[in-house]
């Protein structure tokens, strides 16, 4: 009699029969944990665009000069083209951007350290920013560690 290995969908229970031909014993079931977990990425795995919908339109944005905000559940991508909305969270974004090129410098900015033109220290391990397109943007203490690596390697 072969082994059924049960498998979800829709809420209900349904068997696979050709599941069966590896024993249960060997099959090993992700926990909700390790279905998150996110692997350490590859240099050429990372976005060098981003799909941008608004309305009927559908835009590629290429991701070298840009730095992003917060704005609620969506973030804003400020582009040389524009600002674009994304429905995307500031963790997920970060994770697609190249850690080589982007730097998160305040749980809502995300900058391209290619567009950094200045740093001004202030107060606590906090920075005041200036990019190539003139913005402003300060950083927080969470995430000064990560300035000063960059700062250490240029």
């Amino acid at each position: 009699m072969p082994r059924l290995r049960p498998f979800f969908s829709c809420g209900a229970i349904y068997f696979g029969i050709k599941q069966s031909q590896v024993p249960l014993q060997e099959t090993h079931w992700p926990s909700r944990g390790e279905e998150k977990a996110s692997q350490p990425r590859v240099a050429g795995a990372y976005a060098s665009r981003l799909i941008v919908r608004s309305g009927p339109k559908i835009q590629v944005v290429c991701v070298d000069d840009e730095w992003i905000a917060a704005a609620g559940d969506y973030t804003e991508l400020h582009a040389r083209n524009g600002v674009h909305l994304l429905r995307e969270t500031m963790n997920t974004l970060e994770k697609k951007l190249d850690p080589s090129k982007f730097a998160r410098i305040h749980r809502s900015k995300i900058v391209s350290l290619a567009c950094i033109l200045e740093l001004r220290t202030i107060d606590n391990r906090e920075y005041v920013l200036t990019l190539s397109d003139g913005s402003q943007h300060r950083s927080s203490r969470t995430y000064a560690d990560r300035i000063d690596s960059w700062i250490r390697t240029n």
